[in-house]
């Protein structure tokens, strides 16, 4: 992330009136691009962590929001939001990986996972690369760039996917139910 885009929380105003982005800034109570996609993170976190996160429900606020923002050409964005724009399209589809895994549907991992690390690294992270990896099937990459990424602070859920991988061919597989 770039030194500006880490400063922005410093931003005091926002002209919101005139973004394009107008109507996510005002559903998410946000008035600057890093305040959405705090707030678009704290508003999908609860529907993630208890698994009921669904890509393909369009009444959730994660898919209102992203479908909101991909309605955008980007190019109409300055630099700022631009960049919180694609965090939170990069966040979407991170955790669309895992929302199709818990749904058994490989093909939509594949796709969603393409698309996560089309956003290239100044958004992704250990977890995005190793899901497209092993969603893939290259699990001898996925053990490289998981042992070449060990200071990283997810390393060890990476770790834990590439096992889970291995052993039960899921990321995140229902190990009750194993």
């Amino acid at each position: 992330m770039s030194e500006k885009m880490s400063q922005e929380s410093s931003i005091e105003s926002f002209d919101i009136e005139s973004s394009p982005l107008k109507e996510v800034y005002l559903l998410l109570g946000a008035k600057t691009p890093l305040e959405l996609s705090n707030k678009y993170t704290a508003s999908e976190q609860p529907a993630f962590k208890d698994r009921t996160w669904n890509y393909d429900d369009s009444t959730q606020i994660q898919n209102v929001v992203k479908n909101i923002l991909e309605s955008v050409d980007e190019n109409q964005l300055e630099e700022s939001e631009r960049f919180w724009r694609n965090q939170i399209l990069w966040f979407w589809y991170h955790h669309a990986i895992s929302a199709a895994g818990w749904m058994k549907d490989k093909e939509k991992q594949k796709q969603f996972s393409e698309i996560a690390v089309s956003f290239g690294e100044e958004h992704i992270n250990i977890l995005t690369k190793i899901m497209y990896l092993l969603v893939h099937d290259r699990v001898v990459e996925a053990e490289e760039w998981s042992k070449s990424n060990q200071d990283d602070p997810d390393y060890e859920t990476a770790a834990e996917m590439l096992s889970n991988y291995k052993q039960f061919g899921e990321l995140w597989p229902d190990l009750e139910a194993k």
